[in-house]
């Protein structure tokens, strides 16, 4: 496999800005969750709502399921990339503010690149590295905006999911490419149901549905948009575009994390913070939407 992908159009990056805009909501939606549910149990509701959504389009669709290898393949990866990517997410997002950890996940699409070209799916490209370094140093800037108020453990969770789900973007794009998006969310849904399911029941949470108007808010959010919409887009743009380009959605998180938090949340923003937005977006632009 080459990584060669369809070239590059207006719906495309259109995609692209709307899935980036949706995701950008998911880390306040969650710290909203979390404040009312335990981590791991807030999102195996999440996913378990998201994966009943996307198999009655496939029941309603009668679209068929792949062959017993990608089944396989699709689910370890649901499990894995997502399940424990999201248990990381969710943890560290108890301690962490939504537009900072959204930072530190938007290291997800320099994984992603590395990953690719150690993987022999995508060449090493100038274009990306440089898009990658303004959007490292955009992310360098925002992180000394918030020195002194975080702590070390989340900030690690967050780190290693952004690699857990960079490593698993690879996969996606091997996988998803003779699949229908559908079924491939489908699939992955429910193991990642299973594995935070499987991480509330091991830390002992308690297990309710969410009582305050707000928390039930947020769950409708990250279910409809954050995940069932999300996620399809997500997958829909896999297959028309790169693996590494398609991963700089994770990059527009801090400023619409950010806005939201300040809106919602009331959440600091101060002038440090925007200056490395900025180089953020910028290097998402050189790095994924100027590709042809």
């Amino acid at each position: 496999m080459n990584g060669q992908t369809k070239p590059v159009n207006r719906l495309t990056v259109l995609v692209f800005l709307v899935t980036g805009i949706i995701a950008g909501g998911n880390p306040v939606g969650v710290r909203f969750s979390n404040s009312e549910l335990p981590p791991f149990w807030g999102g195996a509701l999440r996913f378990a709502l998201t994966a009943l959504l996307f198999w009655l389009v496939v029941w309603l669709r009668k679209i068929n399921l792949p062959d017993r290898k990608d089944i396989i393949i699709l689910s370890l990866n649901g499990f894995f990339s997502i399940g424990v990517t999201y248990c990381l997410f969710y943890w560290g997002l108890v301690y962490v503010e939504s537009g900072f950890s959204s930072v530190i996940i938007s290291l997800t699409p320099l994984f992603t690149l590395v990953f690719a070209v150690l993987h022999g799916i995508e060449k090493f490209s100038w274009r990306n590295a440089l898009g990658g370094f303004l959007a490292l140093v955009g992310i360098a800037i925002a992180l000394q905006a918030q020195l002194g108020t975080i702590l070390l453990l989340p900030v690690l969770a967050l780190i290693i999911g952004a690699a857990v789900s960079g490593e698993g973007n690879i996969i996606l794009k091997l996988y998803t490419k003779n699949n229908d998006p559908w079924v491939s969310n489908a699939l992955m849904m429910t193991s990642t149901f299973i594995c935070m399911a499987l991480a509330s029941i091991l830390f002992g949470e308690t297990m309710s549905l969410p009582s305050t108007t707000t928390a039930r808010a947020a769950v409708i959010y990250l279910v409809l948009f954050g995940s069932f919409g999300m996620f399809y887009l997500y997958v829909w743009l896999m297959k028309r575009w790169s693996a590494s380009a398609t991963s700089y959605v994770v990059m527009l998180l801090p400023i619409v994390a950010t806005i939201a938090g300040f809106i919602l949340a009331g959440e600091t923003v101060t002038l440090t913070f925007v200056i490395g937005g900025i180089l953020v977006m910028i290097g998402v632009w050189i790095g994924a939407i100027m590709q042809s």
